[in-house]
């Protein structure tokens, strides 16, 4: 017993050592925390000065924090763009006083590498107004002081800082006095801020935000146009933006803001409009409501606007084309078609890829009921399909719900959110120990020495569907796309009829199993060799587990990565824990304090994969990696361009035939597809044809890419979309199982 308790006590005392550490590194790097885990930079420094002499009990004074930034570096606004983080300021005030919101500079843009980011060069400051309490009694002096922390990057790196800096002040009843030698420098700050002025009104377009707003009779007309969104995910940070002063030389101006995700239904829009004259420069803090108005604007031709660089000429007499939903591919076979097609996909997504879990998981159950009576075998399929039908539901109303308040999300969203592919990986390496043996799960339905008689195998042959739809949805196949598309279109009563036929047809095969039990004769008896076999299981599981891992990389960055493994680590360690002290033939003594080291450990493990997905983990990564933009995602063949609506829109015009592969890394019969289309034979025709091959990557949720899906009536991946070089030709949807005479034959019509 003492050896036990000594074993253990190691074990403990090296977890302590691995965890704490990451702990203290998670803890303190914590966007929304207020420590400072970078080290100091050099390329910054920071100065905190106070606009007046004196501090007043009552009255409010203003603060400013200096950022001076050497050449070649830049640091970033509150939303920085595609990649950096913003700067953040930990005040440390004496009790009572209060601190306003931070006034943030017009910021200026930066563009490498194909991202976009938002920021400042050279000096910055912000200003921030503090107010002491009035009940605050009068003091030689208080100290106020504030801790910084911020990246810098320049065109080759990136580099996280930090700095404490701090200000005394005397403290009393008398008027405060001006600093004079700050004067220039609050000045100039106050110059730098944007505009609040209600002169802007904002109504949504079928091809954008149209912001109007009317200047002055003499004043200059303006010529260019910024836009920096305050959130993001809402308007893309390569969006064009286009000004347009009006026809008759009114004072009306008119900038149209494209590529908002039509989807979104925003209310209200927030950012910075900064509007250039040939001599001057206006900005203006934008937070109006979006109108509902829906007509097309008559907007700019050549050049137009990405957000953050500028245009020269504009000419109101052109319409710009964009992508609107065709009603040439909705699905227009009525509801009922819409659920044959849904009980039918439901059926063939057991046999997608995505489902090799399922797959294991099946199998074990007709294993383990084998010889059976027919009665039991019944509820066990019958408690197997609730399991799907309820897990369809809950993914079904996610769904509904979600794109009713403006989310635009799809079949398989769930796999776009690391937390979920975290959550789901860790359960299947549990699920794989436990089919090896390092421990048992009492009467579960991997238990194959156990009673399938026993309450517990029904509520193992639930929770079995509902693990089984969990992975099961993210792929779609014939039949479903169109169903799910149609579905999302529909009130949501009939598009959960929908859902429940996808449910139905996907149980359908283990419900005629459980229901006609004799088809299960050819299955042989128990027997040792279900060891064997629940073993070989496992190593299924530890292969959607890689899978998942792989999903997990592609979604965040190898620190994140990093903390995963290391929480699969000690939650490994957890099971072995429990699987080899906690079993009812150990003393109950023993049972107990493995128990406690086994919750103990694995609670750090779960600590760790939760702190992995967490939105610090991404932005920490994103600093080491140097901020990689969306285009290192593309296919490893240098011949695939990203998506792109503008670049789709500019080939059209000029004849060249596309074809757009709409996948993602969760979505494994895409990555079969990806077989298909590199192979040279199907490499050789696009080349000969002269093909631009496009990759709309949704392996993390995108709303542009959701919104070109609807545009086709689908609401998942895959989608191939075959553009021909005619402009007036319809496009072409590719079937969702690729071979490469499927693609050839359809290259061939161009």
């Amino acid at each position: 017993m003492f050896n036990l308790i000594r074993l253990i006590f190691c074990c403990f005392i090296f977890t302590l050592a691995v965890v704490i550490p990451i702990y203290n590194y998670s803890s303190e790097s914590e966007i929304e925390t207020q420590s400072a885990p970078f080290p100091s930079s050099d390329p910054v420094s920071v100065a905190l000065i106070s606009e007046q002499q004196t501090l007043q009990p009552g009255q409010p004074t203003w603060v400013a924090i200096s950022m001076s930034i050497e050449d070649h570096w830049h640091a970033y606004w509150k939303n920085p763009g595609d990649a950096g983080m913003g700067p953040m300021i930990t005040w440390n005030l004496p009790e009572g006083f209060e601190v306003g919101e931070v006034q943030w500079p017009t910021p200026k843009s930066f563009k490498l590498s194909g991202a976009v980011g938002f920021g400042y060069e050279s000096q910055v400051v912000f200003l921030v107004q503090i107010t002491p309490p009035v009940s605050f009694k009068s003091t030689s002096a208080v100290e106020i002081s504030a801790d910084m922390r911020w990246v810098v990057c320049s065109d080759s790196s990136c580099l996280p800082g930090e700095a404490h800096t701090s200000l005394t002040l005397p403290v009393t009843n008398e008027t405060a006095e001006l600093n004079q030698n700050s004067k220039p420098l609050f000045s100039e700050a106050r110059s730098r801020m944007p505009k609040k002025q209600d002169i802007f009104k904002a109504a949504r377009k079928q091809n954008g935000i149209a912001l109007t707003f009317e200047s002055s009779s003499n004043s200059e007309e303006f010529h260019e146009a910024y836009f920096f969104p305050e959130e993001k995910k809402i308007i893309n940070h390569q969006a064009s933006v286009s000004l347009d002063k009006s026809i008759s030389n009114s004072p009306q101006h008119i900038v149209l803001i494209k590529e908002i995700n039509p989807a979104a239904k925003i209310s209200s829009l927030k950012g910075v409009l900064v509007l250039n004259t040939p001599t001057s420069s206006e900005a203006y803090e934008i937070d109006i409501i979006v109108g509902n108005e829906t007509s097309p604007l008559i907007s700019m031709n050549e050049p137009s606007l990405i957000a953050g660089e500028k245009v020269s000429t504009f000419n109101a007499k052109t319409t710009i084309d964009s992508p609107t939903p065709n009603d040439d591919f909705e699905f227009k076979g009525g509801l009922a078609l819409a659920l044959v097609f849904a009980f039918l996909g439901g059926m063939i997504l057991n046999l997608m890829p995505c489902v090799l879990p399922v797959i294991s998981l099946k199998v074990l159950s007709f294993v383990r009921l084998a010889g059976e009576s027919r009665a039991l075998i019944f509820r066990h399929g019958l408690a197997f399909s609730v399991g799907v039908l309820v897990s369809f539901w809950t993914l079904a109303g996610a769904l509904l719900v979600l794109q009713a308040y403006g989310r635009s999300v799809g079949w398989g969203f769930q796999l776009q959110e690391p937390i979920f592919v975290a959550i789901l990986a860790s359960g299947l390496l549990i699920f794989a120990l436990s089919l090896f043996g390092l421990f048992e799960i009492g009467t579960s339905l991997i238990s194959a020495g156990g009673s399938a008689r026993k309450k517990e195998g029904l509520s193992a042959s639930f929770f079995s569907g509902i693990l089984a739809t969990a992975v099961a949805t993210p792929c779609t196949g014939p039949f479903l796309g169109s169903a799910v598309g149609f579905a999302v279109t529909l009130p949501a009563i009939q598009a959960m009829l929908i859902f429940t036929f996808l449910g139905l047809g996907m149980a359908f095969p283990y419900l005629i199993l459980a229901a006609f039990p004799q088809l299960l004769r050819f299955m042989p008896k128990a027997g040792n060799w279900m060891i064997a076999f629940k073993e070989l299981m496992g190593f299924f599981m530890l292969a959607t587990v890689l899978w998942l891992v792989w999903i997990f990389g592609a979604q965040t960055n190898s620190f994140a990565l990093s903390l995963l493994l290391a929480g699969f680590f000690f939650m490994a360690f957890a099971c072995w824990i429990y699987g080899r002290w906690s079993s009812p033939l150990k003393p109950r003594l023993t049972r107990y304090i493995s128990l406690f080291f086994a919750i103990a450990i694995f609670s750090c493990g779960g600590y760790a994969v939760i702190t992995a997905s967490s939105a610090w983990a991404e932005k920490i990564g994103a600093i080491s990696s140097n901020s990689k933009s969306n285009s290192e995602i593309a296919y490893a063949n240098n011949d695939w361009e990203e998506f792109s609506v503008e670049r789709i829109s500019e080939l059209r015009k000029q004849g060249v035939p596309i074809f757009v592969d709409f996948t993602a890394k969760w979505c494994l019969i895409c990555q079969a597809n990806h077989l298909v289309l590199t192979t040279d034979e199907v490499n050789q025709q696009f080349n000969q044809r002269g093909v631009v091959k496009m990759k709309a990557d949704w392996t993390k949720n995108d709303s542009i890419i959701a919104a070109e899906l609807r545009k086709f009536g689908r609401n998942s991946v895959p989608l191939y979309i075959l553009y021909p070089s005619d402009s007036e030709e319809k496009p072409q949807i590719l079937p969702q199982l690729l071979t490469p005479e499927i693609v050839m034959e359809s290259l061939k019509q161009l």
